[in-house]
């Protein structure tokens, strides 16, 4: 009796997407017909919301709660992960959908391929792959806001408020000031009575705003002289980049044509997640060419549509899931003791420092990874 040759379902990147996608599929899939393959540079996950307390923190346990190994990620152990890099993607005839080159020169066939190539992100939140780089580079930033006294985070999303709260936490008498772009934090996805919160939030710390103003020269040691376009200067003993992420979407205009992606080079996708003239290609997470904002949270959007129509493309069956959008909810932590959300509901319900501190800032939802990842 001749044993069925089983056909690959990749998945691309490690972050929370590749992961709800992973553990999706794990569930559903004929694993006597399929191998599921997860492909990540990183030996473990890093949780992304809590990176703004590591690098900042001089509480050496803290890293340990924000990364996890992918030991555990598969239900029931089913599936594998490679720890290697995706260097290009070859579409291929007949039985085999394509295949892809990894950094370890390895080829790897598939059948299906979902792409979770995540953000590129700038300053103390742009992490490296390797484990030891990574540990190092957490360190160093430590050290850097240890030492600096007059800090300036320029930009004023998420990313950058929420450092502002970690620094006054661990270090209260520092100076730090926001410079942001707009005339408000955030941005317009928010309406202006949620955004003036999260101001009024921020100020209340003693952190120093500089709004309307765009950054056109910054030093190139790390510290020193910025110059607005305005004309107008400021100093600083440490400036931290937290501007918005670019996409990672390099390798896919790479290997699948510019076509495969939009001007703002995110990844062109129906509503079906799928890419367009590449219907055994889907793509998920910070990526995607959807109007909605790149968060955490849309991962439980996204990855039930693609196990749906992967399961379905698999068994012949139509693809008609279709992905219709997901609440642009948002929580922002102000240190570990404040912070806000804002649900667009009803009225559009904004919540303060007291709920928020049990909800999200005291823990960052370190338990709810820690739960995902199997630990």
């Amino acid at each position: 009796m001749t044993s069925i040759q089983k056909q690959n379902i990749v998945v691309v990147g490690g972050g929370i997407s590749g992961i709800t996608v992973a553990q999706g599929l794990s569930k559903k899939l004929d694993h006597s017909k399929y191998n599921l393959i997860l492909i990540e540079p990183r030996s473990h996950h890093v949780w992304l919301p809590a990176t703004a307390r590591m690098v900042v923190t001089n509480d050496e346990k803290f890293a340990e709660t924000a990364m996890f190994p992918f030991d555990r990620v598969f239900a029931k152990g089913k599936g594998v992960v490679k720890q290697d890099k995706v260097v290009s993607i070859k579409e291929g005839k007949e039985e085999v959908a394509g295949e892809l080159e990894l950094a370890s020169g390895e080829t790897l066939q598939y059948r299906v391929l979902v792409l979770a190539t995540g953000s590129k992100w700038s300053g103390p939140v742009g992490l490296p792959d390797g484990e030891a780089d990574l540990r190092q580079f957490v360190s160093q930033w430590r050290e850097k806001f240890k030492a600096a006294e007059d800090i300036v985070i320029v930009g004023g999303g998420a990313v950058g408020v929420e450092l502002s709260g970690e620094i006054r936490d661990e270090y209260p008498d520092k100076k730090v000031t926001i410079v942001h772009a707009q005339d408000n934090l955030l941005n317009d996805a928010y309406p202006t009575r949620y955004r003036n919160c999260v101001k009024a939030g921020v100020t209340a710390r003693k952190t120093d705003l500089v709004l309307g103003e765009f950054v056109v020269e910054f030093p190139l040691s790390g510290s020193g002289e910025l110059v607005f376009r305005s004309g107008k200067k400021l100093n600083a003993g440490l400036v931290v980049a937290a501007f918005g992420p670019k996409p990672n979407t390099d390798l896919i205009g790479r290997s699948l044509g510019p076509e495969a992606l939009a001007e703002t080079k995110l990844v062109k996708v129906e509503k079906t997640l799928q890419l367009p003239s590449h219907p055994v290609i889907f793509a998920v997470g910070d990526i995607i060419d959807w109007k909605e904002q790149k968060q955490a949270a849309k991962a439980s959007g996204h990855a039930p549509v693609v196990v749906a129509n992967i399961v379905n493309l698999l068994a012949g069956r139509p693809v008609r899931k279709e992905y219709e959008g997901y609440p642009e909810i948002i929580m922002i932590t102000n240190g570990r003791n404040g912070g806000s959300a804002y649900l667009p509901f009803l009225w559009g319900i904004i919540l303060g420092n007291f709920i928020m501190m049990f909800v999200k800032s005291r823990n960052l939802f370190t338990w709810v990874i820690r739960g995902k990842m199997g630990y």
